[in-house]
């Protein structure tokens, strides 16, 4: 029986040490490969680099919405966009936790994109993107049963697409190619698709999902632990899909109320309802939800964001 017994532990040891070294060597090698579902080059600059002083999170709307050389010209500040598509809020604080792990240099500020669905489990996932991160940074583990099974299954499709990388390096793509160019027509040349909110959103709300708030607030409390300003925004939107949204002001009351309880937490609201909507904005959207003329709106964006941290700075 103890010989068994010793057989058995020795065979748990080598796989396990297996499993170890597996690991290092897919984190040692460990590349954001090219998608369109993200920038993966701003993904590996950041965590090669490790010194942004400005790292903006969120979905498509992020993604579609921010230009970072606009940020660096206008806050002359080190930025980087770390957005996925889809993605829900828990894979935004993932990306924030690894890069803090990671960095030599705290960023100052979090850009944070959220929205009436960012609490929605419909619209936005738990994306594979995860699997990477894990890659990059074993510390996340203490996660694995918080997102079971849905980061085992990043992890293995992650580790799976390195080693593919290294016998058949993909063809670079990145969101960029699945964005059209932008238009200096000023003019809202898009159809609200009213068929597809219906089936994402069968009751117009997007509701709260309890898992999904608390990661929201986890992303805050590593902000104020780490003294970290978090910027969250609303990208504008089609006023017709703002108008079907029936529990929008449920959602901001959350932004609203952050903003209002933590100092180093700001809210711009740039869609119908906020201070800062414009009708106008509407000429920049290239469909209901994503922007169009990124840099025009980078440029509106980038101004508030320099108001708030003026004048929070001027009161510490």
């Amino acid at each position: 029986m103890n010989y068994f017994i010793e057989k058995i532990s020795n065979f748990i040891l080598i796989g396990f040490a297996l499993i170890i070294i597996f690991y290092l060597l897919l984190s040692f090698s460990h590349k954001f490969l090219p998608s369109t579902d993200y920038y993966n080059e701003e993904f590996n600059q950041a965590f090669e680099n490790r010194n942004y002083q400005l790292i903006a999170l969120g979905n498509s709307k992020l993604l579609s919405s921010i230009d970072v050389n606009v940020l660096n010209r206008k806050l002359s500040i080190k930025s980087v966009n770390l957005g996925y598509i889809s993605s829900d809020i828990s894979i935004s604080k993932l990306i924030l936790e690894s890069y803090l792990d990671k960095c030599t240099i705290k960023p100052k500020i979090v850009l944070l994109e959220v929205s009436w669905f960012t609490f929605n489990t419909n619209r936005t996932f738990f994306h594979p993107i995860s699997g990477d991160l894990f890659l990059v940074d074993h510390k996340l583990f203490k996660y694995f049963t918080r997102y079971y099974p849905s980061f085992l299954h990043s992890v293995k499709l992650s580790s799976l697409a390195q080693i593919k990388s290294h016998i058949m390096p993909p063809t670079y793509v990145d969101y960029g190619y699945i964005m059209k160019k932008a238009s200096s027509s000023g003019i809202k040349d898009y159809i609200f698709d009213f068929e597809s909110f219906e089936e994402i959103f069968p009751t117009h709300e997007a509701g709260v999902n309890n898992r999904l708030l608390e990661d929201f607030n986890s992303i805050i409390s590593v902000c104020n632990r780490n003294e970290i300003e978090l910027i969250l925004y609303t990208a504008p939107e089609d006023e017709e899909y703002s108008n079907l949204q029936r529990d929008r002001n449920l959602i901001k009351d959350i932004f609203y109320s952050s903003a209002k309880e933590f100092d180093n937490v700001f809210y711009l609201d740039y869609t119908q309802g906020g201070k800062l909507y414009k009708k106008i904005y509407e000429n920049w959207l290239y469909d209901s939800h994503h922007i169009n003329d990124k840099e025009l709106f980078t440029n509106i964006l980038s101004d508030e964001i320099k108001k708030r941290i003026y004048v929070a700075d001027s009161i510490k």
